[in-house]
């Protein structure tokens, strides 16, 4: 396992004003993170000299994730929409190509909804042909386009490793790899490991999110025998601190991921907390410690 440690923007701000992405970088840099992580809420929005700027001047890389919303899924059975889904994963990728980092990933393959019902087999198809054409963009502009498994409550689509993996080989894509998120594997997997180990050529990026969803180490995932079980398996990706607070994200995020209470306050405490628990595990794993 010999990945970078990164964190998500979001535990610090859903704001990316100058200030705000400046301070944010700075304070992931002075903690030990070698990479952070941006999140492409609306991609014409992004400003993409600034991230650039900031991530550089910190010393740090860029990684880029992404959601796709009910009015750009690729999913739907409306051509319109989903055309601009298509158009908006791809825009993504050129902006990590312009950004220079080696991809984009998150909920690529459908909307970030609840729904009343299963995914049907034509939308399975017509997912799988509209990522074998972003596998395609994606290899031209030399990125990759990773698809984050989430929970039944955020998507019908992906909500395993194998599900992922499936749509992966629907598509016939050789830029395309999983990008796992522990809060949902802890939710969907039955066995995580096992589910590492199955899909272990895929994998190619990690949240590391714990239980509740807050404060990394405040809740009942485990952190070590999930980095035992990816170094069991080879795993070479990074692997980036996703946790959230009401307290630093605004109204409609919040309601997006039903995030009612506030895990921290201090942004600072809670990031070195989350670094120590993700360094001591990944470390004692790679040293094949039985012990924490």
């Amino acid at each position: 396992m010999s990945g970078k440690l990164g964190i998500h923007s979001l535990v610090f701000t859903d704001d990316w004003s100058p200030a705000a992405a400046e301070a944010s970088c700075r304070a992931a840099a002075e903690i030990g993170f070698e990479l952070i992580e941006v999140l492409l809420f609306d991609p014409a929005a992004l400003d993409i000299p600034l991230t650039k700027r900031v991530a550089r001047e910190a010393g740090l890389e860029l990684r880029l994730g992404m959601a796709l919303g009910l009015d750009t899924d690729i999913a739907s059975s409306d051509p319109d929409i989903a055309g601009r889904g298509e158009a908006s994963v791809a825009r993504c990728l050129e902006i990590a190509a312009e950004l220079e980092a080696p991809a984009v990933s998150g909920i690529t393959y459908a909307a970030f909804a609840n729904y009343s019902a299963p995914a049907t087999k034509e939308q399975r198809t017509q997912v799988a042909a509209s990522l074998a054409r972003l596998d395609r963009r994606a290899g031209e502009l030399g990125v990759r386009l990773g698809l984050e498994p989430v929970n039944r409550y955020e998507s019908y689509l992906v909500n395993t490793l194998d599900e992922a993996a499936d749509l992966i080989r629907a598509s016939g894509g050789s830029n395309l790899f999983i990008h796992m998120d522990t809060f949902h594997m802890n939710i969907e997997e039955g066995d995580i490991a096992a589910a590492i180990h199955r899909n272990a050529s895929l994998l190619g990026y990690a949240h590391v999110a714990d239980s509740n969803r807050g404060l990394l180490g405040g809740g009942h995932f485990d952190v070590l025998g999930y980095c035992r079980a990816l170094v069991s398996a080879g795993y070479r990706g990074d692997l980036t601190v996703e946790a959230f607070s009401s307290k630093m994200l605004r109204e409609g995020l919040v309601g997006g991921v039903r995030l009612w209470r506030e895990a921290w306050r201090d942004s600072l405490v809670a990031a070195k907390a989350a670094y120590d628990v993700l360094r001591v595990a990944r470390a004692s794993a790679r040293a094949g410690c039985t012990v924490w």
